[in-house]
């Protein structure tokens, strides 16, 4: 299994990187006077400038990409801790030495930056990004000042929840009295898929007694943070919304997020209503509480050594092509697959890309379910997705938030496949109740969690508590399970737990756009067979190169409307067993 730590101690000279950035940084600001001289810039100037820039940042990316997974793997590691502001501090300081060509290039008038962006299609999209977000750049002053304060505000805020988040520890009172000891988080969240019905209700009652009780902290941290975010996005930059700055990041157009949350709105507690009453008679209860969503079928789930994981999840990926199987285990092989729990390393999983060309980095916290086969297919889609799309420049090669799950979401649908056709009858089944959980937890819960976000945003700036904020979480989940499942005082803290919330507003709407989109892609994959291949690495490699609607529309895929969205839960429904 992988290692609890992603790097050996004392492998890099930080200081003498950070000083060698620097002073890369300072040399490149003395062209700032080449650009104000208001004499014609030639190509070949214009293309050496975005190549050193893109060195830079590289450089830059390389080091703030260390600091971050040291953090993770420690949390509560206090030098950790000073490693990453320390390295945030200098990186926000060098930012603002370059800061003048991204306005330089966006303040140049059209019949001058027309030729250029021509000499320079290897950055053809970044370049005309910058333009379009002319109107939300301020003065210089202005965004310096932002990328200092920023440190000690929003970026801080993040941090702390993160530092006392993974420091709980919890100590759930349904084990057996001699079984009663403190457990991670990862640790108690294995029992909500737990057969034992008072093992998943006590989980969950854990996990909230927790949160409940640190609830007021957290809602200041979030409430700063909400505020912050529309302090900048809105009255500063203009954006018409919380949400539309976000959408201008992903390069998508508002009536595009709206219609995909309208959809979801509609369609997800019809649909996903009637799977949970089917779960219901499957398990046997008269109905579905919110403690028995992930409840699995059987009382014991098979387990798996991580080496038994790798293994099944290269067979999935190789089933459909030799390339995507071999780089996905390029992040083993390369001994940058972090698997095992350990005491303060952040929770959950995630899938670092720092650089193209780099091997990504994969930090999961695995315990051998088959739940974390698919969490392991998942971030290794991620690995792939950022492998395929190598090519392309730093600033091109991170996909857009709505496209970054495709590669991850289509990995699970390929172990799903792959297990369906390894499995008996009745471990089919219950696969598909697992892809039921998950499609629900993905489309339906994510959507949901947007729609919070949507309404915490609007009263937070009225002033709204957090005992109001959790008030209103609670009538978001009446509304998304209706008369389907029964709810729990305590799931009104539910959104103090989710770190997105804290970390990066709106972003978990992107779960539901890829999963909806997997779908669509899937259904050209069982219906073109092979020949999809091409077509699904031809749109993984594009990164993050044009706009999310522009690829899939290159792909044959679109428009991203209603009709679009509810094809997506048509697949769903085709999944839904009968009662």
């Amino acid at each position: 299994m992988g290692s609890g730590r992603f790097f050996p101690e004392g492998k890099i000279d930080l200081d003498q990187a950070l000083k060698l950035l620097e002073e890369r940084f300072v040399k490149f600001g003395q062209v700032r006077g080449r650009l104000e001289n208001d004499q014609p810039l030639a190509d070949e100037d214009f293309l050496k400038f975005l190549a050193e820039l893109e060195e830079i940042h590289r450089a830059g990316t390389l080091l703030a990409g260390y600091a971050s997974l040291n953090f993770a793997q420690d949390t509560s590691d206090q030098k950790a801790q000073s490693l990453m502001f320390k390295v945030e501090a200098v990186m926000a300081k060098l930012e603002n030495e370059v800061l003048f060509f991204s306005l330089w290039w966006k303040d140049l008038p059209d019949e001058k930056a027309a030729p250029l962006l021509e000499a320079a299609p290897r950055h053809r999209y970044m370049l005309t990004r910058e333009r379009d977000f002319k109107k939300h750049t301020l003065t210089e002053a202005e965004e310096k000042i932002i990328n200092l304060k920023d440190l000690t505000g929003g970026d801080f805020l993040t941090r702390l929840y993160d530092s006392i988040t993974n420091a709980y520890v919890y100590r759930p009172s349904f084990l057996p009295p001699g079984e009663i000891r403190d457990l991670s988080r990862e640790e108690l969240m294995s029992y909500v898929r737990d057969h034992r019905p008072e093992y998943r209700a006590g989980a969950y009652q854990e996990l909230y007694r927790v949160y409940e009780k640190a609830s007021a902290t957290l809602g200041q941290l979030y409430q700063n943070l909400t505020l912050d975010w529309y302090y900048e996005e809105v009255v500063m930059r203009h954006h018409a919304s919380p949400v539309a700055a976000r959408n201008k990041r992903n390069d998508l157009k508002d009536e595009t997020v709206e219609s995909l949350l309208r959809v979801c709105r509609k369609k997800a507690p019809e649909v996903f209503g009637r799977y949970f009453k089917v779960k219901a008679q499957r398990l046997g209860l008269d109905a579905l509480r919110r403690y028995d969503i992930y409840a699995p079928l059987k009382p014991a789930e098979k387990t798996f050594t991580f080496a038994q994981a790798l293994k099944e999840v290269d067979q999935a990926f190789r089933a459909f092509d030799a390339e995507f199987a071999d780089l996905a285990l390029r992040v083993s092989k390369s001994n940058r697959l972090s698997a095992l729990i350990s005491p303060g390393k952040q929770g959950g999983a995630f899938c670092s890309s720092t650089v193209p060309g780099d091997t990504p980095w994969v930090l999961m916290n695995y315990e051998g379910h088959q739940h974390d086969l698919f969490t392991l297919a998942h971030e290794l889609g991620h690995a792939v997705h950022s492998l395929l799309a190598s090519n392309l420049s730093l600033f091109e090669f991170h996909s857009a938030l709505p496209m970054a799950e495709t590669a991850s979401t289509f990995g699970e649908m390929l172990l799903t496949k792959h297990f369906r056709e390894t499995s008996d009858e009745k471990d089919v089944e219950a696969l598909s109740f697992g892809l039921l959980d998950d499609a629900y937890a993905t489309v339906g819960r994510q959507a949901f969690f947007s729609l919070f976000e949507l309404e915490a945003h609007r009263l937070i700036k009225q002033g709204a508590t957090p005992s109001e904020l959790a008030e209103a979480y609670l009538e978001n989940l009446k509304e998304q399970f209706g008369d389907a499942v029964s709810l729990s005082d305590e799931f009104r803290w539910e959104w103090t737990s989710i770190p997105h919330f804290f970390h990066t507003p709106f972003y978990v709407y992107a779960y539901s756009f890829g999963q909806l989109l997997v779908y669509s892609l899937w259904n050209l994959y069982q219906n073109e067979g092979p020949s999809f291949v091409p077509k699904m690495k031809a749109i993984l490699a594009k990164g993050g190169s044009d706009s999310p609607e522009r690829i899939l529309s290159q792909a044959g895929l679109g428009p991203l409307d209603d009709d679009f969205w509810l094809g997506g839960f048509k697949v769903i429904e085709s999944f839904i067993p009968k009662a």
